[in-house]
Formats: structure tokens, C-alpha cells, sequence
């Protein structure tokens, strides 16, 4: 019950599924105090292991795991933000409600704890930017991901060639996936980060020889990362420094041909661990056009060179990636893009609303149900092991408006 109302898309279409698979007649509301319950046993649970890695001195914390963990040959953790709606109505709201539109979208917090394996490397084992981060392969990507600008005007038989997309992983030389963890939350991300230190910690991460917290660059993650994953190797996700490039290439470029020939140059130097030369050359562009004025437009191209420079110029440190191969890192922050996806399609919706407590429930369940170490089954193992015999009624909680 629990488990379909956890990966269903609905407490709606959970009971549904469980009258049509087990043939149960179980109402959705039932279906939803049940994951309230046990999304509730879970944040209690994780919030007193997470007192108890905190409880542990800074070296441990830092260096340390469990006696019966065996740490991974390369930890690795993202994170990112989601989004979902919240409504309390049990909250009132000082004065009258606002009408304005989108007011109860929040960003819910997912990391994502992956164990991978990999070799390392004497010498860069792919010193050459690969085909499938060339332009052609990635225009299109890389205009979802960041602020490309629009394409310019092709020839109409260019423009079919570049409908051909590539997976961008296939090419792209890494470690492997061994295991994930998942972590969702509506906390703060000031709440989160130790959330998150804790399991990271209970995985064996924190005794690990290769260590990396990969990301795309944001102040917020910048910020967690450097508090409680300051041992890590910090490596921005190369997907989004090559889309300011892009942006950059588009904004100075009179067409697209030109464009992908300054994009293509820019990424290779990018690759080759060479920002600083790319850096150079946006701030010359950055004289021949001039300085943006205050109230600047944010696709003028003047305003897109001194944001991509700028961002380089943040970044530098962590866009090693020559080494980074060396190491076996993975360069790409994919794994964290797609399990995003994965954690939305159960909490966000248009037709969503979730109370505080139920959307911190149903988040937590998400997280603990999409971690391959299978939590949930421990814990249905012990709650059996521990359960008294008799029924137990209780009040049902705060309500979940699903």
C-alpha cells in the first residue's frame, strides 16, 4: 500500500492499482494516511542517525563509516532542486490569500548519493573534445540547459541534419554506476546539507580514496558543497559550462555557422582544462562590445559575454578536467538531472498540493523507495520483528491535498 502510494502518480491511481493487481478494495485516503505514517516513521528515523553523525567528532564525520560498510571505490553526490506545491489549510495566512498566480510552487532539495568504480588514468585517456560535445551533437541540448539564445538562420537542409540527437554519455570516457542512494526533502537547503552529509557518511562515503561533488554551479549547492563536502573534489557538471559557451559563441556570431565554429573552439579549450584562454578571449569581445548598461536586457550580447565570463571566472577551479579523467571522475551531472525527473513525477502537478508534513512524508518515501539498497525492506523487516500483536488506532494526521 505504502509502496504504490509512493510510485504511483496518484493516492488516486495507487488504489486503483491495488484493486486491479491484488484485487483490494482500499480507498485513496487510506492509501494516503499510511504513507503519512510511514513517511513520518522515516523522517524520525533519519533525523536520529543524522543526531548521531553529528554527535561524532570532526575527523570521523570527515574521514570515517561504519564498521560494516565497506566504503565505495569512488563516492560520488549531486544534488538539485525540485519543485512542488504547497498548501496548508489547517495554516492560516495573515490578512487575505493572494490571487497571484504560482504562489504555492516551492523547490523541494534531492541529492543523490552514487557509488561508482573506475580506473585511474597516468595520462588524460581522452585528451580530445569528443564528438558528442561537439556543436552539432549538442546545440539542442545545451539550449535546454542553460541561455543559448536562439539559433540563428540556417539553410534548410542544416537545420534537418541537426534534428539528429547523440546520448552524450555513450562517448564520454568515466566511472561506472555501481549503486545509488537517494535523498528528498522540503527542508531548507541550510537543513538539508547535513541530511545529506549524514547518509552520505552511512554509505561509507566519507572513508572513500576518491571522493567528488559534482554540480552546475549554483551559489546555493556551491555553498553546501564547501560546508559539509569540503573534502570532496568539486567538479562543475561540463554540460553547463559548455552551454555559456554556447550562448557566448551565439552572441557574438552574425550566423550560425560562425557560431558553431566559436563554440566548437571554445569547448575544446574547455575540455582541455584551458578556461583561462577562453576566459581571455570573452574578455577582449567583451571591449569590442562594451560594458552592458544597468538595466540591460538579459540576451543582449553584451550582457550574455560578461555573464559567460564572469561564470568561467567563478569556476576555473573546479574546471579541471584533464585531471579529473585522470581520476575517473564523472564529468556530467545527468544521473541527478534524470532522478529530479523521477522524484517530480510523483510530488509536482499542477493539480498537486501538499501539506508540510505530507509533502515531507511523501518526499522522504520517494527517496527511500528509488535507493537500489532497498531501506524500505529493512524497515518492514523490523517493524514486523518489533510489532506488539495488537492493533494500534491512531488519529489520522495532518491532511495531504492530492
Amino acid at each position: 500500500m505504502v509502496y504504490s502510494g509512493t510510485t504511483a502518480a496518484s493516492f488516486t491511481q495507487a488504489s486503483q492499482d491495488i484493486l486491479h493487481l491484488g484485487d483490494l478494495t482500499i480507498s485513496s485516503e487510506r492509501v494516503r494516511r499510511a504513507c503519512g505514517r510511514v513517511g513520518g516513521d522515516r523522517v524520525n528515523e533519519q533525523q536520529r542517525r543524522q543526531e548521531a553523525f553529528q554527535s561524532k567528532p570532526l575527523p570521523e564525520q570527515s574521514y570515517g563509516k561504519p564498521a560494516d560498510v565497506e566504503p565505495p571505490e569512488i563516492a560520488c553526490v549531486m544534488c538539485d532542486g525540485g519543485r512542488y506545491q504547497l498548501l496548508d489549510r489547517s495554516v492560516s495566512s495573515p490578512g487575505r490569500r493572494s490571487a497571484r498566480k504560482g504562489e504555492h510552487w516551492k523547490e523541494s532539495r534531492i541529492g543523490l548519493l552514487v557509488s561508482m568504480s573506475g580506473e585511474q588514468h597516468e595520462s588524460d585517456p581522452q585528451p580530445s573534445l569528443p564528438p558528442e560535445l561537439r556543436y552539432d551533437a549538442m546545440a539542442d541540448k545545451l539550449s535546454e540547459i542553460g541561455k543559448t539564445g536562439a539559433k540563428l538562420d540556417l539553410p534548410e537542409e542544416t537545420a534537418a541534419a541537426e534534428e539528429t540527437s547523440t546520448t552524450v554519455s555513450d562517448g564520454l570516457v568515466g566511472a561506472t554506476l555501481e549503486h545509488r542512494g537517494v535523498v528528498a526533502s522540503r527542508q531548507s537547503w541550510e537543513a538539508f546539507g547535513p541530511l545529506l552529509a549524514s547518509q552520505a557518511w552511512y554509505r561509507g562515503f566519507a572513508a572513500a580514496t576518491r571522493k567528488v561533488f559534482v554540480s552546475d554551479g549554483s551559489a546555493t549547492i556551491e555553498k553546501l558543497q564547501q560546508t559539509h563536502f569540503s573534502h570532496y573534489t568539486s567538479v562543475l557538471d561540463i554540460l553547463h559550462a559548455l552551454s555559456y559557451g554556447l550562448a557566448a559563441a551565439r552572441a557574438i556570431s552574425a550566423d550560425e555557422a560562425s557560431a558553431q565554429q566559436q563554440y566548437d573552439s571554445w569547448a575544446a579549450k574547455i575540455w582541455e582544462g584551458r578556461v583561462d584562454e577562453v576566459v581571455d578571449e570573452l574578455t577582449v569581445y567583451g571591449r569590442k562590445f562594451g560594458e552592458p548598461p544597468p538595466d540591460v536586457c538579459s540576451d543582449d550580447p553584451r550582457e550574455v559575454i560578461r555573464r559567460s565570463r564572469v561564470y568561467y571566472d567563478n569556476h576555473a577551479c573546479r574546471m579541471d578536467y584533464p585531471s579529473y579523467r585522470r581520476a575517473g571522475f564523472p564529468l556530467t551531472s545527468s544521473l541527478m538531472e534524470s532522478m529530479v525527473k523521477q522524484v517530480s513525477r510523483r510530488v509536482k502537478g499542477t493539480e498537486k498540493y501538499w501539506s508540510s508534513s505530507g509533502g515531507e512524508s511523501i518526499l522522504r518515501l520517494c527517496g527511500e523507495y528509488l535507493s537500489d539498497n532497498e531501506p524500505m525492506r529493512d524497515y518492514w523487516d523490523q517493524r514486523s520483528h518489533h510489532a506488539p500483536g495488537v492493533r494500534a488506532y491512531r488519529h489520522a494526521g495532518q491532511p495531504v491535498y492530492n
